[in-house]
C-alpha cells in the first residue's frame, strides 16, 4: 500500500487498496481521529459521508461514490473509488488540450453539477484536482468536503472556502449562491484549454482585484461557440452567469459549445470517450499490490462487511470491535 494523496493540514490521506472479493482497486482516505474532533471538521467530514452516500444510492455515474467507511483506532477511513487516471490537473502542465477531450469532461462535470444541484447541493471546490480520470475515459467530480447541503437555486449562503484561483467574485463578498459551481466550470474549461488559470497574481489581494475587476484573456484561436461559453460561465454578476436560476443546468446544456450532444446517451455512458488513459507509470500492477500492516478496527454499523470484504491493512474481522 502507498499515499497517493496527502493534505498535512488535516492529517489527510488517500491510499490505494484492493477489495478482496472483486479485486477491484479502491482509494481509501484516512483523517485522523484528533482532526475529526475539531467541531468543524467533523461536520466537512460527516457531510462529506453523507453526499457520498447519496451518490452511491442513486447511482449517479459522473461522481465518485462511498464504497464503505469504517473507523480505527486513530483513524476514519472512507473507501472509494480508485481514479486510474489521477485528476486533470496533471493535464494542465501542457497547455493544448484537444478541444475534443475539453468538451467531453465538460459535458461529464455538467452531468455531477446537475446532479448536485438537484439535490440542493453545492460543490464549492471545483477544479481539476477534484475531476478523476477513470480507466474507461470517463471523469467523475470528486471531494465534497465543504460542500454544502441545502442549497436550492436562490438559497444564499455565506463562508469564504474553496481553491482562490476557481473563486467567483461573490465568494470573496462571503455571501453567495450555487451559482459559484458554475463559474468554477469555466474556469475549469479555460485551464484545460490553455494551461493557464483565467485569473492570477502573486498576493492574494492581486488575484481578487484581478477576478473582480479583469476580463480574461481569450486565445486567438478560440471557438466562437467556446467563447461563448467561456464569457456567459465568467459573468461577474452572478444573476447574468449562465447556470443561474432554476433551470439552469439546461441552460447550460442548451449551449452552443455542446451543439450536437446526446445527453442521454452520454448519461448512460454509451458515448466512445475522445481520449482513453493509460495506466500511471509509477503504479504497480493490481497483482503485485501487497497490504501487510494489520491494525485493529472498530466499524461503523452500517458498513460491517467492509472488513470482511476489503483487503486493507487490518487483520481479520476477528480482529475488530463492534
Amino acid at each position: 500500500m502507498y499515499c497517493i494523496v496527502s493534505h498535512e493540514a488535516l492529517s489527510l490521506q488517500v491510499y490505494k487498496g484492493q477489495h478482496r472479493t472483486s479485486g477491484k482497486t479502491v482509494a481509501i482516505k484516512t483523517i485522523e481521529m484528533h482532526d475529526i474532533n475539531n467541531r468543524g471538521v467533523f461536520q466537512c467530514v460527516a457531510q462529506e459521508q453523507r453526499i457520498l452516500r447519496l451518490i452511491d444510492e442513486e447511482k449517479c455515474q459522473f461522481l465518485t461514490s462511498l464504497l464503505c467507511s469504517f473507523q480505527t483506532e486513530d483513524h476514519l477511513c472512507l473507501v472509494m473509488e480508485y481514479a486510474e487516471a489521477g485528476n486533470l490537473a496533471a493535464f494542465t502542465a501542457q497547455p493544448g488540450m484537444p478541444l475534443e477531450r475539453v468538451r467531453f469532461y465538460s459535458a461529464c462535470m455538467v452531468l455531477g453539477l446537475q446532479f448536485l444541484h438537484e439535490h440542493n447541493i453545492a460543490h464549492r471546490d471545483l477544479k481539476p484536482e477534484n475531476i478523476l480520470l477513470y480507466g474507461d475515459g470517463y471523469v467523475k467530480i470528486a471531494d465534497f468536503g465543504i460542500s454544502e447541503l441545502g442549497m436550492n437555486f436562490d438559497t444564499i449562503t455565506n463562508g469564504e472556502c474553496g481553491t482562490i484561483f476557481y473563486k467567483a467574485p461573490e465568494l470573496f463578498r462571503g455571501q453567495y449562491t450555487r451559482s459559484v459551481d458554475w463559474w468554477a466550470l469555466g474556469v475549469t474549461i479555460y485551464e484545460l484549454l490553455t494551461g493557464i488559470v483565467p485569473f492570477n497574481g502573486t498576493t492574494t489581494l492581486e488575484i481578487y482585484v484581478i477576478i473582480k475587476s479583469e476580463e480574461p484573456k481569450y486565445p486567438e484561436d478560440i471557438t466562437e461557440d467556446t467563447l461563448s461559453i467561456l464569457v456567459n460561465l465568467l459573468k461577474k454578476d452572478a444573476q447574468l452567469r449562465l447556470g443561474t436560476g432554476e433551470h439552469g443546468t439546461e441552460d447550460v446544456k442548451k449551449s452552443p459549445f455542446f451543439e450536437g450532444l446526446d445527453w442521454v446517451a452520454l448519461e448512460n455512458k454509451e458515448i466512445q470517450p475522445p481520449f482513453i488513459p493509460e495506466r500511471r507509470p509509477h503504479e504497480q500492477p493490481e497483482a503485485e499490490l501487497e497490504l501487510k500492516t494489520e491494525v485493529k478496527a472498530k466499524l461503523w454499523e452500517d458498513t460491517q462487511w467492509g472488513l470482511d470484504d476489503l483487503k486493507y491493512p487490518m487483520g481479520s474481522s476477528s480482529d475488530s470491535e463492534t
